[in-house]
């Protein structure tokens, strides 16, 4: 029988957050994309003999790793997907890498307005990532109770 864990009852500290979601995008998305964008090597003649099976495996290697990171970019999508109303602010930061002036242009929100959604959207993008993917984007805000 599946068990669901209970909900996390902590306070997102979205700032933290949003700044974890954004140096994700800026390393590892980023690194997915480079990845996923190298060239097939097929078409590359080599003039002598490889001398050890690692060099043809490096080429396997190769191939493997760029389709692993495709298939990394297609899970992020799917869950940019997932975000509803919030997608369009994810996407438009992160993936088509606009400027906040130009998402309020063209969602038609407010400085602050697009700021909040743009928040929310990676809140929402980290605690989906952190379930499913094993990451730990979502940031906490401490928890101190006193005891006067």
């Amino acid at each position: 029988m599946m068990r669901l864990d209970p909900p996390d009852t902590r306070e997102v500290d979205y700032s933290k957050t949003h700044n974890n979601v954004t140096n994700w995008f800026d390393t590892e998305y980023s690194k997915y994309q480079r990845l996923a964008n190298i060239p097939e090597i097929s078409s590359v003649r080599m003039s002598l003999a490889p001398k050890s099976t690692v060099h043809a495996n490096g080429i396997e290697d190769l191939t493997v790793t760029r389709a692993n990171a495709k298939q990394v970019l297609e899970f992020v999508e799917a869950v940019i997907n997932s975000l509803g109303d919030y997608k369009p602010f994810l996407e438009a930061r992160y993936i088509k890498k606009l400027q906040a002036w130009q998402i309020e242009e063209r969602l038609g929100f407010g400085h602050s307005q697009t700021q909040t959604r743009i928040r929310k959207a990676c809140a929402l993008f980290a605690q989906t990532m952190d379930m499913t993917a094993g990451t730990q984007l979502t940031a906490y805000k401490d928890q101190e109770w006193s005891t006067c």
